[in-house]
């Protein structure tokens, strides 16, 4: 079993998507013969005025849809030719937030983060404090030993965040995890992922332009995100924000 320091000494991941076409579940096309390249270690911001084609593009970076034509390419390798066995090392080295995954009603907060620890394969005895550290940082120590429904919508979502990235993977997919999120609460996760990011972790979410934006000027960070938006099924690189 691999530590979770272990995992930093790993190469982030970059993702490419060569003459790459998919569809939503109703057979519209979202990608069609497009080309696209994540860098390593990057941290891109997804925006679409179509919410689903965000849920399924980062799905299908996930490994859960299918390109319907083209190849994607994650460190240089097709995530839908791994054999069992390869496919459950790659999957133990991403982190995902979407909004079907959600969090187990019959257990606390804390037993919630430390599911993913085990079944991420990073379970030590130092997990407990870890947990416990990252609850005590984001405020919620309070809500450790809360089942999920003594939480609010903000305080959920924070929790599903803090669940993926607790093992610090190479590679975090999140769709619109600020949803919900708002003030101090935003500030805390907004910093918790660029901490991650400036780790080596690369990370692609979606956003909602305009809110996102508001919200992370008054973190009064000074960051860099790569901005980039489907449209018409191409992917467009639309300028690097600097705050």
């Amino acid at each position: 079993m691999r530590s979770r320091d272990s995992c930093r000494n790993l190469k982030t991941m970059l993702i490419q998507g060569f003459h790459l076409s998919q569809t939503d579940a109703s057979g519209l096309p979202i990608l069609e013969d497009t080309y696209f390249s994540f860098p390593e270690g990057s941290y891109t911001v997804l925006l679409s005025e179509n919410v689903l084609a965000s849920t399924v593009f980062l799905k299908m970076l996930a490994g859960e849809y299918r390109p319907a034509a083209g190849t994607l390419r994650i460190d240089h390798q097709d995530p839908y030719t791994f054999s069992s066995s390869q496919k459950r090392r790659w999957i133990s080295e991403v982190g995902v937030v979407f909004s079907d995954f959600k969090l187990f009603l019959d257990r606390t907060v804390e037993e919630n983060i430390l599911f993913t620890l085990r079944a991420k394969g990073f379970w030590d005895e130092q997990s407990l404090g870890a947990v416990e550290v990252l609850l005590s940082r984001a405020g919620l120590a309070d809500k450790a030993k809360s089942l999920p429904e003594a939480l609010t919508e903000g305080e959920k979502q924070l929790v599903m965040v803090l669940r993926a990235m607790i093992f610090r993977p190479r590679l975090l997919l999140a769709d619109d995890p600020f949803l919900g999120v708002e003030g101090s609460a935003f500030g805390i996760l907004f910093k918790f992922l660029w901490e991650l990011n400036k780790t080596g972790t690369t990370i692609v979410i979606s956003a909602r332009q305009a809110s996102f934006l508001e919200e992370v000027k008054k973190t009064g960070e000074s960051l860099k995100l790569r901005w980039v938006q489907i449209d018409g099924g191409k992917i467009y690189i639309l300028e690097e924000k600097v705050s």
